[in-house]
Formats: structure tokens, sequence, C-alpha cells
């Protein structure tokens, strides 16, 4: 009788979804399942088979954060505008022009049983919690089905030099850009990027690799890491990060082995410049001698409107190159990804988690489905090993692949894949040591044992050698051995080379000009005289360090503005190399600037970069920071200084103080001995709840760089335990 009345008080939408049949299956996968939540909240699955670990984490993740996982799939559906508004449209014909959810029912359909089986029992992770939470706020989903996990994303031309201006100008395609509201609404969707590095026996104080995952993304709103455990009776024991609303460990290790993903520049899409110049048919485009037809569909989105829900018809195209982005004066920008399906990606990660030896993880590796992602390795054999990209396009040299080329020269045609072999790559080098922070792979395992670029076509690595990468390298080639207490603090260095090699430019420059103006020198002679003493080294209490990274702020703005010499010229280009990418006046008159900010915004020049920069946690845009509300202090700083530990300020709306809005999220250190050891950390808790106790109880290590312990045997993880239960429960 309890369970009818709980039925009737289900919506009627939700009770077509949820039929007797799907429930009792449900309930009957949910005993095969035991979630052990540890004392700090992260999930242990345990399972039965593999699929059982795909329920319970997706089941795991609506625990914590059901309204994350819900913002996760509905702009990946082209739905955003949905429930945002017209703002937000341009996202969803996005989705409509690369087909994302005809390809993720198309890719499902001709899938793998096991990752159909994975995808099943994700998806009925997700309506499980649904069915047993129906008080649960639905913004817009009500029922997820399995295809939802095989979405694939969608492409922008602008790495390859074509203009904003130019996306726009494709009108048919590209819809008016208004302020739409949003959970990221203002949060800088961008990565800072990622950190990298393993230790070979060699090398290592303790005789076992060592390996660093650090990621650098946004706190808020999509792409969050979630720190979870998969144990199945079918042998896999994996634990790390899922990315919010994936089933499978994106950077993680097991009992033998561990890997890590950074972002690379290696060449993945590539951009065509379309001819559609047939005199009598305009769905024609020039294709060697002759002339291909294109693909031309329309497609309805929908926006919600303050007078209900309105839709818009658009017009969309593709060649066979890929679908049509944007236009360059009468030619048309189509765009084309060497990615493959996501159910391929999936078999890859999987098979990447259950490898034990280097062997089988190039075997895994040679599946080249994961596209641009950057792969460091180290196991307890003592391997290490490094991967810049993993599939990468074969192409003629003849052409500058940064910059358009002609789509109608059949010479611009890819001629399949590279060999895993064929990439850039190095395998326990003589260094004993791997790095990789979005940086070049040239000098990943140092000058002498990193592979040689001349061996290489450009469209390998476009990476620069950056700052971060200077400090891991300068790190990492002490003749010292590493300990992992060492190591625990290496990666969290507060050494910050660009201030070191541009610091000692800046201030002779601002020597000259002031010895000829006493007011320059009246300005900024205290502020140099604290720069001068300085040991760039960032710190709560040091005024210096407020005073670096605001010039650095003034020089990014600056840099931004400046005419590029090429199209494909980005401001990463002039955040690395020691000497100062400017004239010295200029450097000297952003210092000017940065002090004027200072003393406008706090009063003085002179303040204590822990009371300036702040961790606080909330919920959507950040117009929600509040100077009142409270905060920690952080003494790490952006990136491009060259910090390893990386904190990004979000876009500050009225508050006076610095808030983190992107930077290192799940950091974790792992060493391969007989028995793993590894430590990690996430920026707030593992609960996105502010009644639960891992709401925040992270926050205060994050935020001095310490770690917690990442239980990884059952003994130490029920030792641990905070809850034990089945899904449901």
């Amino acid at each position: 009788m309890k369970k009818l009345l709980f039925l009737c008080c289900l919506p009627l939408q939700l009770l077509a979804q949820f039929s007797n049949e799907n429930i009792a299956i449900w309930q009957q996968q949910a005993q095969r399942i035991t979630i052990i939540r540890d004392n700090w909240g992260v999930p242990h699955i345990y399972g039965k088979k593999d699929a059982d670990c795909a329920f319970g984490v997706m089941y795991a993740q609506c625990e914590d954060n059901y309204r994350q996982l819900e913002e996760t799939f509905i702009p990946a559906l082209g739905r955003a505008a949905e429930l945002y508004g017209e703002g937000r449209l341009q996202n969803d014909v996005s989705v409509a022009l690369f087909e994302c959810v005809k390809r993720a029912k198309n890719d499902y359909a001709k899938a793998s049983s096991l990752v159909k089986e994975l995808c099943n029992s994700a998806a009925a992770g997700i309506n499980y919690y649904l069915y047993k939470h129906p008080d649960t706020l639905r913004r817009l989903l009500h029922y997820y089905e399995p295809w939802f996990f095989l979405l694939p994303g969608t492409d922008n031309p602008s790495g390859h030099g074509i203009s904003s201006a130019e996306v726009r100008s494709y009108n048919n395609t590209i819809l008016p850009r208004t302020e739409g509201e949003g959970e990221d609404n203002g949060i800088e969707e961008r990565e800072n990027g990622s950190n990298t590095m393993a230790i070979a026996p060699a090398k290592s104080a303790s005789g076992y690799s060592m390996l660093l995952i650090n990621p650098h993304v946004n706190f808020f709103g999509n792409g969050q890491r979630y720190e979870c455990h998969l144990i199945s009776e079918q042998g896999l024991n994996v634990s790390g990060f899922a990315i919010f609303g994936n089933f499978y460990i994106w950077s993680g290790f097991n009992a033998y082995s561990g890997w890590a993903h950074t972002n690379s520049g290696v060449d993945f899409t590539d951009v065509y410049l379309e001819r559609f110049d047939h005199p009598t048919d305009a769905t024609q485009y020039r294709y060697g001698n002759s002339y291909r037809r294109a693909t031309v569909w329309y497609d309805t989105v929908h926006y919600k409107t303050p007078t209900g829900m309105q839709s818009k018809v658009v017009l969309l195209r593709k060649t066979h190159h890929g679908p049509v982005v944007a236009k360059r004066d009468s030619l048309l920008v189509t765009i084309k990804n060497v990615t493959g399906a996501q159910s391929s990606y999936i078999e890859q990660c999987w098979k990447m988690c259950r490898s034990k030896k280097l062997k089988q993880f190039v075997a895994a590796m040679n599946k080249r489905a994961l596209g641009y992602p950057n792969t460091m390795y180290a196991d307890r054999y003592g391997n290490t090993a490094y991967w810049h990209g993993n599939a990468v396009a074969k192409r003629s040299t003849q052409f500058n692949w940064r910059f358009p080329v002609d789509g109608s020269d059949p010479a611009t045609e890819w001629k399949g894949l590279h060999r895993l072999k064929d990439i850039a790559h190095v395998i326990n080098p003589a260094s004993g040591w791997i790095q990789n922070c979005n940086s070049t792979p040239y000098l990943a395992a140092g000058a002498v044992s990193s592979p040689q670029q001349s061996g290489y076509p450009a469209y390998m690595a476009y990476d620069k050698h950056i700052f971060r990468a200077v400090e891991a390298v300068r790190l990492l080639s002490a003749p010292e051995k590493i300990s992992f207490t060492d190591f625990e603090k290496l990666v969290v260095s507060n050494h910050l080379p660009m201030m070191a090699a541009w610091l000692p430019q800046i201030l002779p420059a601002y020597d000259s000009l002031a010895a000829v103006s006493p007011a320059l020198k009246e300005k900024l002679s205290a502020v140099a005289d604290t720069l001068r003493r300085w040991n760039c080294r960032y710190a709560l209490n040091s005024k210096a360090t407020s005073i670096a990274v605001m010039w650095y702020l003034q020089y990014d703005g600056w840099n931004r503005n400046q005419p590029r010499q090429t199209a494909t010229d980005d401001n990463a280009t002039d955040l690395q190399g020691n000497e100062l990418p400017m004239p010295g006046t200029v450097a000297v008159d952003l210092l000017g600037k940065a002090t004027e900010t200072l003393i406008a915004r706090f009063g003085t020049a002179f303040v204590n970069w822990g009371d300036i920069n702040r961790l606080q946690r909330v919920e959507g845009s950040p117009e929600r920071f509040d100077d009142n509300k409270p905060s920690w202090p952080v003494a790490a700083v952006p990136s491009p200084l060259g910090s390893l530990f990386a904190f990004g300020n979000g876009q500050t709306r009225g508050q006076q103080k610095f808030y983190g809005a992107r930077g290192n999220t799940y950091t974790s250190i792992v060493e391969f001995g007989p028995r793993i050891r590894a430590r990690s950390i996430l920026y707030f808790g593992q609960s996105a709840n502010p009644a639960s106790p891992h709401y925040l109880d992270q926050a205060p290590l994050y935020v001095e760089g310490k770690f917690k312990d990442a239980w990884f045997y059952k003994e130490d993880i029920v030792k641990h335990a905070e809850r034990t239960y089945h899904p449901g429960e």
C-alpha cells in the first residue's frame, strides 16, 4: 500500500517512463552494488560486474550534485535555451549543426555489447536515483537515455585563425549573441591547463615510480571533476576522477599502473575554405575539377521567453569535410575533427583502466580514439611514458595546417592516422622523469632525453615551453632523488619563473626612467623596492605577490589587445620565454597602472596577497561571490606566471577581492610500490549540499597546498568508512 501511495505522488511524466519492469530491474541491480563512503565522502563503488560500477557511480554523482549532473547534459543535448533563454541559442544551434544527438543515437546502435551495457547501467543509475528521490528538482530532464553518454562535442575554428566576426557573419547557422542567464554565465570557459609528471625509480628515493594527476579546469559549471573508486568482481579496480556526467575514470590509477591527461597543441582539427561558386546550384561546392553537393537541412531550436516557449528554424549545411561554421569573404568555412565515436573513446578508456603493464596500456592507446589529449603513464614495474596526443591525422607537409586550407584541393585530404609509435612520445627516458604542463613535448624529459623536434611534422605539436613547464623542468632536473613527501611539496611549488625571468629586466627599465622623471620615481619607488626585495615566490603575507599579479593582469589585458602578425597568433606566445616580450617603457607603464589599480581598489599599493586572493564556494555565476561571506585566503596565483598550483580569478563584478574560478581541481600523487600509496585533494569537497559535512571539508587543506589520503585497499576503506549502503537505501 505504501508503495502504491508513493507511485501516486510521482508526476505523470515519470510514471510513464519508470515502468514497473524497469523499477524491478533497477532494484535487482542496486542489490548487487555496495557504496562505501569514506571519511571524506568519496564513494568506493563495489559491484559484481563492471556495469554495476557504472550504475553506482552515476547514482553517487546524483547524490552529491544532481543539479550539476543535469546541467552537464542539458547543453550537450542542445536544450540550454529551453532553460536559460535566447542567449543560449548559440550553443543549441551548434549542437544541431554538429548533429550531436543523431550521432549519439547512431553510435549507440552500433556500439559493442560492453559499451551498451555500461551506458544502459549508467542511465539506470540516474533514473533509479530520480525514482527513489521524487522531490529532487528536475529543471528540464526527467528521464536519461543510454545514448546520452555518447554525445559528441562541437568544434570551434578559432584555433585556426578564423575570427569571431567571421563566425558571426555566417548568419544562417550563427544566431545573434545576447546575454542570457545560465549556470556558468560570466565564468571564463577556458582551461588554464593541466600538469602531469612521472618519476622513474632511478629518480625516486623509494625506488618506486610516481605519478602526478593535476587537471586545471573551471570550479563552477560543466567539466567539474568527481573523485571516485570503481571495483568489480570482473577485475576492475581503478581510482581517480571522472568528469561529471561520465561513468568512466578519465585520469587515475589501479594497483599496477596509472595515467593522466593534459590538453595539447597537437592539431586534431582542420579548417577548410569551401567555394560554393556553382553557376546554377548554390548547394554545390568546388572540389578538384568538378563540384560536390553539400548536405543542406533545416532544424528547429527552442528557447524560453517571458511569455512562453518559442522556436526558430535554422538552415544548416555540411560538406564532406564537416559542418559549415563561418564565412570568410565569399568562402564558407568547414571544420573537421579527427576524434572518433564516443563509444570507441569509452572502450579505450576502459582498457586503460584495466591495464596492468606497459604493453597492455600501449595496446589500449593503439586504439587511437582519444584525439587531442596528451597521456602520461607510470607503473609498478618502473616504466614511465608519455604520448603527445593520440589520434593524429596524416597530412601533406606542403600546407600550413594552422591556417585554413583550400577545401577544393584534393591534396588537403587526410591520409588516415599516424601510428602510435610515430607520434611525439618518450618511453623510459634516461633523465628519469617526464613532465607536461600543456607544453612542448620536445622538452618533456629534458633537453637530452626528449623527442627531437626535427623528427616530426609541425602539426604534431604547436605547444610552447611555457612557464609552468620551465618550473617543472627546473625542479625535476635537480640532482637529488625525490621522495613521496618531496613530490607532494614539489607539485605545489610557489616559485614564479615569469617574475624570476622578467623582473630583472623591468626594474632596470624603471631605474632608467625614474632617473629622469621625479614624478615616476615618487609614484613607483616604494613599489620597485618591494619587488627588488622579493624572492619571486608567492605567499599569503607577500605584498610583492599582490603587485606582481596585478602587473601580470595589466600585461595580459595589454597583450590581448596587440595586433597579431598572423591570424593564428595568440597571447600564449607572449607568456613564455626569458626575454621580456615588450619594451621596458611599456612594462614600467603597466607597473604604474597596476599600482593605480591596487590603490583604487584597496586604498594602498601594499596589500597582503592573502587579503586579496580568496576561495569561496558559490553556486552559479560569479555575481554571487560576496566579500561579506566566509572565504579562505589562497597563496597560489594564475598559472601563466609559472604557478604549478594554478589558481585563476573569476570576473569580479562589484566585489573588492579576487575569487578563484578555475585552476587546480582534483590533484593526486601516486606511488607504485608493491602497495599503492596515494594522496589527493579537491578544491571544495565531495558534496554540493551545504548541509553535508563534505561540502567544504577539503578546502582548508586545498588552500594550503596539502593533500588527504586516497584510500585504495578495502581494509583501509572499511576502517575509514562513514556509510555503507546499496543504491536506493
